[in-house]
């Protein structure tokens, strides 16, 4: 009897530790496009929030770039055509040596992707007021308390982060049970959705498991009717690579815009919405589940299949 009362008890406390482990999370992911180093480029930052807290945050910035010596965002071989002759609108990760070989030349000693990942190691697991706080500061103290970036715009790409902060919070939020210090975050680079455009998809993975994912797509359009990303109407600096009267714009920003297009094509769901849904379908799946979906429910996207292929690319 004894035994049993032991046995009991035993299953009980084992049962009452794992209870005490398990870690439940409500997480909202958003994106934000900034001039978070002059007038040359932009950066795009994705975040994971929770509540006031930085979960996990990828950095990266666009830059036109000689194409003979870079690789341009997918689909250049078309978006070039609004591009200025021998350039290409390129990512800078993706260019990481060629671009930091140019760093190095400048007296750099750290590559720019090591300077991105420190930022991003920085932020996570910090607050939104204490990022805010350290942004008030100047450069150079932010520098000094992020040590392990060589990155003088720093605080810059902080700022971005924060930005992206905000637009995450008016996003719906995804339940995840397991530890934070799992999770993985990682963008890529697409074409989804034919040769006028490319893709952004982000994904937040638990193992194989897709927790969270993000899409969004860039294209030239009509400058005297779209929000372009920052610096696109800079003619003196990055807008000079432009042909003139287009910016290059994000499709989400310019959802009222691109939707009414789609509207006149017979679409009866805004392009942000499309994204949505097929982000909240991917959540909870593995990249092979994805695999050879072409139909998701209320998304009218007729290239649902080349989305959901990204968000899995982007979860391997």
């Amino acid at each position: 009897m004894k035994k049993l009362v032991l046995s009991i008890l035993t299953v009980l406390l084992a049962a009452t530790l794992f209870a005490c482990g398990k870690e439940s999370h409500e997480l909202k992911m958003g994106q934000a496009y900034y001039a978070a180093h002059g007038t040359k480029a932009f950066a795009v930052a994705t975040v994971v929030v929770e509540d006031e807290t930085i979960v996990a945050a990828y950095i990266d910035e666009f830059q036109f770039m000689a194409s003979d010596t870079v690789t341009g965002v997918p689909n250049s071989e078309t978006l070039n055509s609004y591009v200025k002759e021998g350039y290409s609108l390129a990512s800078k990760r993706v260019n990481n040596a060629t671009y930091s070989a140019n760093m190095a030349g400048a007296g750099s000693t750290q590559e720019l992707a090591v300077s991105y990942a420190a930022i991003e190691e920085y932020v996570t697991g910090k607050t939104v007021s204490e990022l805010t706080t350290l942004t008030g500061k100047e450069k150079e103290e932010v520098l000094d308390v992020v040590t392990s970036s060589t990155l003088v715009d720093t605080k810059g790409y902080i700022s971005a982060i924060l930005a992206a902060v905000e637009n995450a919070k008016t996003n719906k939020a995804v339940a995840y049970e397991g530890k934070l210090e799992e999770l993985k975050l990682n963008q890529v680079y697409g074409a989804a959705h034919g040769t006028k455009c490319f893709t952004i998809s982000a994904a937040l993975t638990a193992g194989e498991t897709i927790v969270a994912a993000y899409i969004d797509e860039l294209q030239y359009l009509a400058a005297d009717s779209a929000t372009g990303c920052p610096n696109a109407d800079n003619r003196e600096a990055f807008g000079s690579y432009i042909k003139e009267g287009y910016v290059i714009a994000s499709k989400r920003v310019n959802n009222e815009l691109y939707s009414a297009n789609m509207a006149g094509a017979g679409s009866t769901v805004e392009i942000a919405e499309n994204y949505n849904i097929l982000q909240e379908y991917a959540a909870g799946k593995t990249a092979a589940e994805l695999e050879g979906v072409d139909t998701v429910t209320s998304c009218t996207l007729v290239d649902t299949a080349g989305y959901l292929a990204e968000i899995a690319t982007a979860s391997k």
